[in-house]
């Protein structure tokens, strides 16, 4: 049908000049080509939006064409088209959509009559440039000798260049084509013959060459990139390669065909690879580009709130000159918005700072590295940190110490509580402690790179103090959905409970003092050491007796490890050895033994339960749906009804919110998982 359709068209005009056979369905040119080869006058062959793969591999019948349009075809690649294209000796314009630019690149300099390619000169654009420059040279009067510009069978470089500034001068000569590139290939192409021992072909190559070195020409003069115009350099260097070793394979194929069709996938391979590799760096730019974007939008946001801020500052200043009952709240409200401000124009300077770094290694084409620019740029990426992840901060990072760290902690802690209210009251679901903690740095600061500052501050700082400090390791579970968000309020009770017992065991001890003395005795062990007698009854009382006799062990393990450099010395002096029951336990290390071991067991009483909850979180969030918790439920306590699902299901998620988080299940849970535990011991 799509033949017939295309003969028709051909024989309603045998004098055209031009044939128009687009979207006729043509999946092959083969069987039409005898009737187009008895057109004499035709110049211009349109057969875009077909079906066709590629050419006949003989297109001598029409050798007159100068004019052809296979674009919106599947053409497979540039092999399956580049022998027809070469019987078609004066083709002057071409249209063809190809997979890659390296492969359009190759039917530009394998087709030497080509005017242009896909709408784009490939000579207008070589004499604007030669003319441009002529033209400045004589508009300012300038005698000194013109740019020199290549010709097709000149590769040559002129002995000495304009001098435009000594650093252009010197890009300018690397991306230049230079004679020495042409003699390397040549000398190449030598060895080539003297193995195939076809001399005939040399001269044949050395043309190949200059139109080759033409066509970079033509393609660089108008390049203002200079990365660009190197990397044009390259591909041509590439093309030249590639044609010695075609030539090679060919030759070693008519002598060994084992051998030879080895070579050929080797040669294919390494083509592969070249041309993934310009993918990724085609990509890489993109990437650059698009967060050197990113990078300029945030600062002028910064700028813009600066402006907004100042606009404010100075408002409040004319506001409270206007009356002195206010000095005080108008006073604090200024000293605000300058920090603010502070901090904006901190956050400008450095973004300034990284765009500068950015733009600049972008100008260098052999200074920035695929890892450098991934540090680079890193700073623009505004997805979240996982507390699990093991990223490093990245340069200009806050890092805080532990005391910043843990009043940090504490504002998230109460700023938390606040908002579980406001949700319950708004019958919105609650948030995770990881949510939570980037809701609350955004209502502190606004500005996204504050915000990833913070976060990635207080992630890196989790991992720096958990091992030392409890309250640091409770956070840092509770954002990974380790334990409950409660468990912070257990261990507020156990530092209350041992400050109350040691009162009471200090009022026992000393009936006649009063209230006010014995705090200042509570006061000064808090900050000190506690007695043997001291720390024991407390434990004791706190905990039954096998949780009591571990705690015990673990305080004398730390007394005989903090005793043993004090045992040497007295030894060295020649003084009498303390026991360890002599030894004094500082009231700040029992306490963090006791919150350990709450931490500890705690963990252990959850482990079951937070494997089966991970199980069914399918998206590691830490939130599962009212079908998923119906699945960990039924999973506790396989003798759950549907109606106790339902209710239990109504009781922590009554407004259908479809949300619900690891805290409210181990909060809900609680009695399921006791019992969960027990059956399994």
């Amino acid at each position: 049908m799509a033949v017939a359709r295309a003969e028709s068209i051909i024989n309603a005009d045998l004098g055209a000049v031009e044939v128009n056979l687009e979207g006729v369905g043509l999946e092959s040119l083969e069987p039409v080509l005898p009737l187009l080869s008895r057109l004499p006058r035709l110049k211009a062959l349109r057969l875009a939006r077909n079906k066709l793969t590629g050419l006949p591999n003989d297109l001598t019948g029409i050798c007159q064409l100068e004019y052809m349009d296979l674009s919106a075809n599947p053409i497979t690649g540039a092999s399956t088209i580049m022998q027809g294209l070469s019987g078609l000796a004066i083709l002057k314009h071409l249209y063809v959509d190809l997979p890659c630019e390296s492969e359009e690149d190759e039917v530009i300099v394998a087709v030497q009559s080509l005017e242009s390619f896909n709408g784009t000169s490939l000579t207008e654009v070589f004499e604007e440039v030669r003319g441009a420059m002529e033209g400045e040279k004589s508009d300012d009067g300038d005698t000194s000798p013109a740019p020199r510009i290549f010709d097709a069978t000149d590769t040559s470089v002129p002995d000495e260049a304009p001098i435009y500034g000594q650093e252009q001068q010197r890009q300018q000569q690397q991306q230049q084509w230079k004679a020495e590139d042409t003699k390397n290939i040549q000398g190449l192409y030598t060895l080539v013959t003297n193995f195939t021992g076809n001399v005939f072909t040399q001269k044949e190559f050395n043309m190949y060459v200059a139109n080759v070195v033409r066509h970079l020409c033509a393609l660089t003069a108008a390049e203002p990139d200079p990365s660009s115009r190197e990397g044009e350099k390259l591909k041509a260097k590439k093309v030249l390669y590639e044609y010695c070793l075609e030539e090679l394979c060919r030759v070693v194929s008519g002598r060994d065909a084992v051998l030879g069709r080895a070579l050929t996938e080797i040669a294919k391979a390494q083509a592969g690879l070249l041309e993934s590799y310009d993918r990724l760096w085609r990509r890489i730019t993109e990437e650059m580009n698009g967060r050197i974007a990113v990078m300029k939008k945030d600062m002028q946001d910064a700028i813009q709130e600066i402006e907004s801020l100042m606009g404010q500052l100075g408002q409040k200043e004319n506001d409270s000159n206007g009356g002195s009952g206010t000095n005080a709240v108008n006073g604090m409200e200024l000293q605000r918005l300058q920090e603010e401000v502070g901090k904006l124009r901190t956050e400008n300077e450095r973004l300034q700072t990284k765009l500068r770094l950015v733009e600049a290694s972008a100008c260098s084409p052999d200074a920035v590295a695929p890892g450098a620019l991934r540090n680079s740029s890193a700073s623009a990426d505004h997805s979240r940190i996982s507390p699990s992840g093991s990223r490093a901060p990245q340069s200009g990072s806050k890092v805080l110490t532990l005391k910043q760290l843990k009043q940090a902690i504490e504002d998230i802690y109460a700023s938390k509580s606040k908002y579980d209210i406001k949700c319950s009251e708004s019958h919105l679901p609650r948030e995770t402690m990881e949510q939570h903690m980037y809701t609350y740095l955004n209502q502190r600061y606004g500005l996204k790179h504050i915000i990833l500052d913070w976060a990635t501050a207080i992630i890196q700082g989790i991992k720096k103090y958990n091992l030392e400090d409890n309250d640091v390791a409770v956070f840092g579970k509770i954002l990974r959905n380790e334990i409950d968000e409660e468990f912070r309020f257990v261990q507020r009770q156990v530092r209350e409970t041992v400050h109350e017992l040691l009162r009471v065991y200090i009022k026992g001890k000393r009936p006649s003092k009063s209230d006010t003395d014995i705090n200042k005795i509570v006061q000064k062990k808090t900050n000190g050491t506690l007695l043997e007698d001291e720390w024991v009854d407390i434990v004791k009382y706190m905990y039954n007796t096998e949780d009591a006799v571990s705690i015990i062990m673990r305080v004398r393990d730390y007394l005989r490890q903090v005793s043993q450099p004090r045992r040497r010395s007295s030894i060295q002096r020649g003084h009498e050895i303390a026991s360890i029951h002599d030894v004094q336990l500082p009231y700040a290390e029992l306490i963090r033994i006791l919150l350990d071991f709450q931490l500890e067991g705690h963990e252990r009483f959850l482990a079951r339960f937070h494997s089966i909850f991970c199980r069914h979180d399918a998206d590691r969030n830490g939130i599962v749906n009212a079908q998923e918790f119906t699945a960990i439920l039924k999973t506790v306590d396989a003798s759950k009804t549907d109606e106790e699902i339902e209710a239990l299901l109504e009781l922590i998620d009554p407004f259908g919110n479809q949300l619900i988080t690891y805290s409210e299940c181990v909060t809900f849970l609680s009695a399921e998982i006791v019992r969960m535990m027990k059956a399994v011991e």
